[in-house]
């Protein structure tokens, strides 16, 4: 069961009061998709992850708190164009705006990821166009975080294996192919392993579609 509250968030970066739906608690149930999003009732939860200030257009995970350098990058026209951009839908735009700033700020995990929820909800909107683009960005962002020994995932391969379904999902599948064939099998646990695996039997068959990791382990 998924718990919510409304509740009157003030913006860190211009003042205004507005209110907003956050999550209080929530669970799921299943198995979460090869690029880690998670199952029902946690999945549904998405749009409530991220806060729009309908003033300044401020987006954060909690628009109460910013960084040093938020407001200057917030105010930007680079900014401003990714927060009205007509082209994915308006939480999806919420959060490339957050990957923005993160990336500007030189957290390039963090963007990454926020990147990749920004593809998420491109997938519930049908905008496969989109979320085509924003898996394709998230994967050049994981690669800057690499360069700057930021890592978006702890276990050893996760991040390949994440990145892997990223390429794949958007069709890169002959950089999945050579990604794939650099990895190291000796450093990698079992199951990360299995989830390779079952990613180069869907590039094989050019197949785009989500997947779960529990298909990927043979599990029903």
């Amino acid at each position: 069961m998924t718990t919510m509250i409304d509740k009157a968030v003030e913006c860190s970066i211009c003042g205004e009061k507005s209110n907003h739906t956050v999550i209080r608690s929530t669970n799921s149930f299943g198995s979460p998709d090869l690029d880690t999003r998670p199952p029902e009732m946690l999945r549904s939860t998405i749009n409530y992850q991220i806060q729009r200030c309908p003033s300044c257009g401020y987006c954060s995970t909690d628009l109460s708190e910013c960084g040093d350098k938020t407001k200057e990058i917030v105010n930007s026209k680079e900014y401003q164009i990714i927060i009205g951009s007509g082209e994915v839908p308006k939480i999806a735009a919420s959060f490339l705006a957050l990957a923005y700033e993160n990336e500007k700020q030189q957290k390039y995990s963090n963007s990454a990821w926020k990147t990749i929820h920004a593809a998420w909800v491109c997938d519930d909107e049908n905008n496969f166009e989109s979320s085509i683009k924003c898996r394709k960005q998230a994967v050049t962002l994981i690669e800057k975080a690499e360069n700057h020994g930021q890592k978006i995932a702890d276990q050893a391969g996760a991040s390949e294996a994440i990145t892997l379904d990223l390429m794949r999902r958007s069709g890169m599948h002959q950089e999945a192919l050579e990604l794939s064939a650099a990895m190291k099998a000796e450093d990698i646990e079992e199951i990360i392993m299995q989830m390779i695996k079952y990613e180069k039997e869907l590039i094989a068959k050019e197949d785009i579609a989500a997947h779960t990791i529990a298909e990927a382990l043979g599990e029903k």
